[in-house]
């Protein structure tokens, strides 16, 4: 099997946020696509926040593309020059207030102490308190961009919200067998989102 060669592409929107391309692909059988459209969109981040006791932190939102007040996990746009990580720690206190243990985002940064030694020792707060756990595609068939899933645990509602002009934000705690029932009677319906989840979930295994 290979892949379809490029032959053009025309932007048809090239905006900040959104770019659409017309392409023009020849397929290893020789036949030729003159229109298939391709879309692009800032990678983003998924954050799969944890609190000490357990709970996910979850927001409800406005999504103008259904038309209806959704439940979701925090996520947002990775700023140039981030990694996932960055990302999802500012946009949960941006978003939620929520941020790590002050003694525990030091460590992260520490990772380990050494003895007298030299020998490497763990300190009780050296727990890298993120997990990157990958990227994937938006939608593989015509969407060039992708998000990345963070799981961050042990956080504490410490920090103040900073809301964009445009966002409007609830958040709310559920344990994992609440965030699971929403799942089922579809209350929690995002499809990436649910999959980041399950990804997280096979980690626990």
């Amino acid at each position: 099997m290979e892949p379809w060669k490029l032959l053009d592409s025309e932007f048809l929107v090239d905006a900040p946020w959104l770019k659409v391309a017309k392409e023009t692909c020849e397929l290893p059988n020789g036949k030729v696509i003159n229109d298939f459209y391709t879309l692009w969109q800032p990678d983003w981040v998924l954050i799969l926040a944890r609190t000490k006791d357990g709970k996910w932190v979850m927001t409800e939102q406005y999504r103008h593309g259904t038309g209806k007040i959704a439940l979701e996990f925090p996520a947002g746009i990775i700023d140039k020059g981030e990694t996932p990580e960055e990302a999802a720690i500012r946009e949960l206190q941006e978003e939620c207030g929520y941020v790590l243990d002050e003694r525990r985002e030091n460590a992260a940064m520490r990772l380990q102490t050494r003895d007298e030694s030299g020998k490497q020792t763990p300190n009780a707060y050296d727990l890298k308190p993120t997990t990157y756990l990958g990227s994937f595609p938006v939608n593989p068939d015509r969407h060039r961009g992708k998000f990345h899933v963070v799981f961050i645990d042990g956080v504490e509602r410490l920090g103040k919200t900073s809301f964009d002009e445009t966002e409007d934000i609830e958040t709310f705690l559920y344990t994992d067998e609440e965030f699971q029932a929403k799942i089922t009677d579809g209350t929690f319906n995002h499809p990436l989102q649910i999959a980041g989840y399950f990804k997280w979930k096979l980690t626990q295994k």
